[in-house]
C-alpha cells in the first residue's frame, strides 16, 4: 500500500472514529475552551487596560521628558548635544537658554492684562510640535491656555515686553511676534510658547545688556555667538527609556527631573498583572492537561482491541501513534474556536460596559491576531501532549494478548 493511500486511510479512519465519539470529543473541546477563554480575557485586560494606560503615557511628551535641574551649574556644548543625540532611547534633544531668560510678558490687543509665559526653544522633531509648523524668525506657537487668556488665534500677533537695567537706567523693548499656530492641550498644556532658539538667544542677549537687531535700546555691542548652554530639552523615545536615560545623565553628574515614579507605577502594575496571569495560566494548563490525559488514557484502554486489530493487520507504530494525535489536534482546533467565541462575547460585553471611560480607538479588553494565534497554539500543545502519552501506550499494545483475552 502506498504512503499516500495509507495516509488517506488514516485520515478517513480518524474522521470516522471522531464522529463516532463526537460527544466525548466535544466535551474534551469544552474542557480546553474553559481553560483558554478566561486566560484570553485576562490577557486581553492586560493588553487593553494597562496597554491603553502605557500608550497614553507614551503619547504624552510630558511623561517622556528628561529635564536638567536649573541650578545644576552644568554647561553643554555642541559636541555634547551631538553625542547625546546618538544615545539609544533619545528621540529629541536641543539646547535651551537660562530659565529666567525664558519667562516673558506677552501682550495682545484683545487681552485684559499681560500674560507671563515660558518661552521654550523648539526645532524639527520636537514631540511638542505635533503637526504644527516649526516656528522661525519672529513667529511662535502658543499653548491653548496662553492663547485663551490672550484672546488670540493663529495668524494674529502678540507683543513681547522686555525690561533691563543698564548703567543705572531702566530700558524697555517691545517686539512684535506672529502666532503661527495654537497647540492643543495634549501637546502643551501650560502657560508656554514654542519659539526658535535664535529668538530665545536674542531675548537673553538683550537682557544681558547687548545690542540686538530689532530690539529697542542701545547695548554694549553684539553678543558673542553661544558656544555652551546652561540647559537642554530632552525627550525619550518611550516611557521605558526615561529611567535609563536619567541614570546615564546622573552618571555624568547631571541632576535631572523626570516622571520616573509615575512611569514605574504603571510598568510595575503591568509586570505584576503579567505574573498573576502566568501563575493562573500554569495552574489552568496543568489542570487541563491532567484532565485531557485522563480522557486519553481511558480512551486507549477502551480501544485496546481495536488497536490490536490494526497492529495485527500490518499498521506500524507510527501509524498507531498518529491516530490519537489527530484526534487531539481536532479537539484542540474545535476548543480553540470555542475559546475565541467565548472571548469575543466577553470582550464585547466588557468593552461596552467601559465604553464611556475609553477614548477613541481604545478598548478595555484587546487581543491582536498574534495573541489569538498563540492561544490556539497553546491549546494544541495542551491537547497533543497528553495524546502523545496515550499514543505511545496504544502503539505498545500486544495484539496476541489482547485478542486472547477477548
Amino acid at each position: 500500500m502506498t504512503t499516500r493511500l495509507r495516509w488517506g486511510q488514516l485520515l478517513r479512519l480518524a474522521a470516522a472514529d471522531l464522529w463516532h465519539e463526537r460527544w466525548l470529543a466535544f466535551c474534551a473541546a469544552c474542557v480546553l475552551a474553559a481553560t483558554l477563554a478566561p486566560l484570553g480575557t485576562l490577557w486581553g485586560l492586560e493588553r487593553g487596560v494597562i496597554g491603553a494606560l502605557i500608550e497614553r503615557q507614551d503619547q504624552d511628551p510630558v511623561m517622556r521628558q528628561v529635564l536638567p535641574e536649573a541650578s545644576g551649574g552644568q554647561r553643554y556644548d555642541a559636541a555634547w548635544f551631538a553625542r547625546v543625540a546618538q544615545w539609544p532611547g533619545v528621540s529629541f534633544v536641543m539646547p535651551n537658554t537660562r530659565a529666567i531668560a525664558n519667562q516673558v510678558e506677552l501682550y495682545a490687543d484683545g487681552a485684559d492684562a499681560p500674560q507671563r509665559v515660558d518661552l521654550l526653544p523648539t526645532a524639527a522633531g520636537d514631540p511638542l510640535l505635533g503637526r504644527a509648523p516649526v516656528p522661525t524668525g519672529r513667529t511662535l506657537l502658543l499653548s491653548q491656555p496662553a492663547a485663551q487668556r490672550l484672546r488670540v488665534a493663529a495668524g494674529q500677533s502678540v507683543r513681547v515686553a522686555l525690561e533691563r537695567q543698564r548703567e543705572g537706567n531702566t530700558e524697555r523693548a517691545v517686539v512684535a511676534l506672529q502666532v503661527a499656530a495654537v497647540l492643543p492641550p495634549a501637546q502643551l498644556d501650560a502657560m508656554a510658547a514654542l519659539a526658535s532658539l535664535p529668538l530665545l538667544e536674542s531675548v537673553q542677549a538683550w537682557r544681558d545688556g547687548y545690542t540686538v537687531e530689532g530690539f529697542d535700546g542701545q547695548g554694549a555691542g553684539l553678543a558673542p555667538a553661544a558656544e555652551v548652554y546652561p540647559l537642554f530639552r530632552l525627550y525619550a523615545a518611550s516611557i521605558r527609556d526615561v529611567a535609563p536615560l536619567a541614570a546615564r545623565l546622573e552618571s555624568e553628574g547631571i541632576s535631572t527631573y523626570t516622571r520616573v515614579r509615575e512611569i514605574g507605577a504603571t510598568l510595575g502594575l503591568q509586570a505584576n498583572l503579567r505574573t498573576v496571569i502566568a501563575l493562573v495560566g500554569v495552574i489552568a494548563a496543568v489542570g487541563a492537561t491532567v484532565a485531557l490525559a485522563a480522557m486519553q488514557i481511558a480512551t486507549v484502554r477502551r480501544k485496546r482491541r481495536e488497536y490490536a486489530l490494526l497492529k495485527l493487520t500490518g499498521h506500524g507504530r507510527a501509524w498507531l501513534m498518529a491516530l490519537p494525535c489527530l484526534h487531539a489536534l481536532a479537539v484542540a482546533l474545535v476548543g480553540g474556536l470555542l475559546a475565541l467565541a467565548c472571548y469575543g462575547a466577553t470582550a464585547t460585553a466588557i468593552n461596552l460596559h467601559f465604553a464611556s471611560h475609553l477614548s477613541g480607538g481604545e478598548a478595555a479588553v484587546r487581543l491582536g491576531l498574534g495573541d489569538m494565534a498563540a492561544g490556539v497554539l497553546a491549546g494544541v500543545v495542551i491537547s497533543v501532549l497528553p495524546a502523545l502519552w496515550g499514543a505511545w501506550r496504544a502503539s505498545h499494545v500486544e495484539a496476541a494478548d489482547e485478542l486472547r483475552e477477548q
